[in-house]
């Protein structure tokens, strides 16, 4: 698997989040209410990229060259390159598409909570600060 380069991993990670700011922005929403909401959907929505790579290449075949999954690697293999360096080396490739999602996932919980879960901004964060 031919990875892209961790920098427009970031790249990518910092567009979509100032794109989902600026939405909410634009939507009439305050500005601390857009910085806490465009997090969240933002990395939601590259989790929800990587878990779609991961099933797809499961179910089809990570060789198959189907246009829109030749779009969906090279928009993804740039975040498989930001979390390549804590990444176990013994995951197959569909494995390790999932296990990006879950860090993205992780991230967003531990960086802006999940209103689902009732969870606040900064819980962990917060509860490692009084546990030390």
């Amino acid at each position: 698997m031919q990875q892209g380069s961790a920098i427009t991993g970031i790249f990518i990670l910092a567009g979509t989040y100032v794109m989902a700011i600026a939405t909410f922005l634009l939507g009439g929403m305050p500005g601390e209410v857009a910085v806490l909401l465009g997090g969240t959907y933002a990395l939601t929505a590259i989790a929800a990229f990587l878990f779609s790579r991961g099933v797809l290449e499961f179910v089809v075949g990570s060789d198959r060259n189907i246009t829109f999954f030749v779009v969906l690697r090279k928009v993804t293999d740039p975040l498989l390159a930001l979390v390549a360096p804590i990444t176990p080396g013994f995951l197959m490739p569909f494995a390790m598409a999932l296990y990006g999602a879950f860090l993205f996932f992780f991230l967003k919980v531990f960086l802006f909570g999940d209103a689902f879960l009732e969870v606040p901004p900064l819980f962990i964060v917060i509860y490692l600060m009084l546990m030390s």
